[in-house]
């Protein structure tokens, strides 16, 4: 009986995973044709978490707000192009992550920490060693984590980002990026190990 309630329960979930997409493959074909209402619903289901992904890289109110701008004005020019190869959720995140490249070569001084957030996913793979530690993030492990991760590459800095912040998968990020799997997981461990290697140099 409970296999049967549990089957019930999964096959009423995918219907409404189903009627969600569909939904959204609706709203798609009516912004194509000009609606803008749908566009704007379209834009609705993703905005905050685009705005989030912009200001967490660019750290400035005013050039996130212009990315922001921009992301969605390049979506409503490009909608028509989009294939459906991938989710238009990552389609319009490969947007932002290419808008936001280019307002952040035009900051290449900006001297704040891109990346100040919880990397949870670093600190899960560090805590595999013997140190009875609370967290990376005391003090001088933090400066280190900032560190060694604003000396990555903007497409590396993004590939940690999305990994640890936003808690995508491999699959996922590559797919954002334009950059085939096993790239990105490279990108990832490397910033891994080279924390890693840092704190256990500090900490000798």
């Amino acid at each position: 009986m409970t296999a049967i309630v549990n089957l019930n329960k999964l096959a009423r979930v995918y219907q409404e995973k189903g009627s969600m997409m569909n939904n959204e493959q609706s709203l798609i074909k009516e912004a194509v044709k000009g609606n803008e209402r749908a566009f704007e619903k379209l834009i609705k289901k993703y905005d905050r978490k685009v705005y989030n992904l912009l200001l967490n890289i660019l750290k400035n109110h005013d050039d996130a707000s212009d990315a922001y701008q921009n992301t969605f004005i390049k979506v409503h020019k490009s909608l028509s192009s989009f294939k459906g190869e991938s989710s238009i959720y990552t389609w319009i995140y490969r947007i932002a992550i290419n808008t936001a490249y280019t307002y952040y070569r035009q900051r290449r001084n900006i001297t704040e920490n891109l990346y100040d957030n919880d990397f949870s996913e670093i600190e899960h793979l560090y805590k595999g060693s013997d140190d009875d530690m609370d967290s990376l993030f005391e003090e001088d492990r933090a400066s280190i984590v900032k560190r060694e991760i604003n000396s990555l590459s903007f497409q590396q800095k993004s590939v940690v980002y999305l990994k640890s912040y936003e808690g995508k998968k491999f699959r996922e990020i590559a797919e954002i990026l334009s950059l085939n799997e096993g790239t990105v997981k490279k990108y990832f461990h490397r910033a891994v190990q080279n924390i890693k290697k840092s704190i256990s140099v500090k900490e000798q």
